[in-house]
């Protein structure tokens, strides 16, 4: 069996935030980190990278502002917070692409692959888990899925 490579995010259980909507968008989004992985190891022409980072962008500020008006719905205490780390994230992506706007060395794709993998598991493993137990606790559930 071959081992699954180190850019590559499989969704699991251990990601689900327990409300079905968002964790569709999560499932999403790893879709669309892998792709964008993908398409920097099979060295897929610089316009084409910028492409799908650009759909990270603007799939990350979709999903961010639909889970915070649920939080904000749900009066999770600490919506405002957790907006302000959203903020953060797309400061950052947006960081990468503008460093990788002029910038076509692969290296510098791969590192931002990996940087972009590693921000979002690292946020939902812990921020969204947060909101997670709030939800479960509080009866908040989306609907969908």
């Amino acid at each position: 069996m071959e081992a699954t490579p180190a850019w590559r995010l499989e969704w699991d259980e251990s990601l689900s935030v327990c409300i079905p909507e968002i964790d569709s968008e999560h499932r999403r989004f790893i879709r669309m980190v892998n792709d964008l992985n993908e398409a920097i190891v099979d060295r897929l022409d610089h316009a084409e990278l910028q492409k799908r980072m650009q759909w990270i962008l603007d799939d990350a500020a979709e999903h961010f502002a639909h889970e915070e008006a649920l939080l904000k719905e749900w009066h999770y205490p600490d919506a405002e917070e957790h907006a302000q780390k959203h903020a953060a994230v797309i400061q950052a992506l947006n960081g990468v692409m503008s460093r990788l706007k002029y910038d076509s060395a692969m290296y510098e794709w791969i590192t931002a692959g990996l940087k972009i993998k590693d921000d979002l598991i690292g946020h939902i493993l812990t921020e969204d888990m947060k909101f997670r137990d709030f939800c479960c606790a509080s009866g908040n559930q989306a609907k969908g899925g």
